[in-house]
């Protein structure tokens, strides 16, 4: 690194004897596509600092990278377009650097002093996997519901009630999220719900997939229709999941 990568890179991108420095920030709720509309301006090829974007399932990462004569310099120079980035894109911005969503997510729900359940029958555990990597005691109960016998019991329903239930997918989620809330005694339950609709092609599906939040005022709501492989849109479904604790979260906290 010392006598052959610093060198070239020096050469290379004409630094001298510059410093570098970067930073991420880590956002969720928009595509790739539809935030670099709102930062297209600051991703102007030969600005310093630089923006650029990776997209990866559900998270977007904004990178911006300054150089400079020495490190103040640079981090001034990171400094200003994090705030205009962040005057832009508002609640998006979830983090920064290595922060993850469920991380926020479980470090929200202890200063808030909230606790979590959590119900899926599509993402197979993944959002509970999530959140139990934080070591949180604000998660306290994961349970996966992969077929229709399991989620029936966990309702306590009979074959005809679930029937009946089951014609209206956001009714179901509704029902398991407060079913969640209840039998686990937690602040919050949520559920998960998904669908596969119709095969796209090789591998690919449309899959229908529904969210809900059981809390003490009523019941936060979202569905979105995607597609793709399984695997990727239980990924992008957990993604979303997080994302409406943490809308929520962010709106019944108190003011700072």
């Amino acid at each position: 690194m010392d006598n052959t990568v610093i060198p070239y890179l020096r050469k290379r991108f004409d630094i001298k004897h510059q410093v570098i420095q970067y930073k991420v920030l880590r956002a969720c709720g928009l595509g790739e596509s539809a935030i670099g509309l709102q930062i297209k301006d600051l991703m102007k090829e030969g600005q310093n600092p630089s923006v650029g974007t990776l997209a990866s399932i559900g998270d977007i990462r904004i990178r911006i990278t300054a150089k400079a004569d020495n490190p103040e310099e640079a981090s001034n120079l990171i400094q200003k377009m994090e705030k205009e980035i962040r005057n832009r894109l508002g609640i998006l911005i979830y983090g920064v650097d290595n922060e993850t969503l469920h991380g926020n997510v479980a470090q929200e729900l202890e200063r808030l002093n909230l606790t979590l359940s959590v119900v899926e029958t599509f993402t197979g555990g993944i959002i509970s996997q999530k959140l139990a990597s934080t070591v949180s005691n604000s998660f306290v109960q994961g349970v996966v519901l992969p077929s229709e016998t399991s989620q029936r019991q966990f309702l306590n329903l009979s074959f005809k009630e679930f029937n009946s239930l089951g014609k209206d997918s956001k009714w179901f989620t509704d029902s398991l999220a407060q079913k969640a809330r209840n039998e686990f005694k937690t602040d919050l339950g949520l559920a998960m719900f998904g669908k596969i609709m119709e095969k796209q092609g090789k591998g690919e599906y449309r899959i229908e997939t529904y969210y809900s939040l059981s809390t003490s005022t009523g019941i936060e709501n979202q569905e979105y229709s995607m597609g793709g492989e399984i695997w990727m849109v239980r990924e992008r479904a957990s993604i979303i999941a997080l994302a409406l604790i943490r809308k929520y979260l962010l709106k019944v906290a108190p003011s700072a």
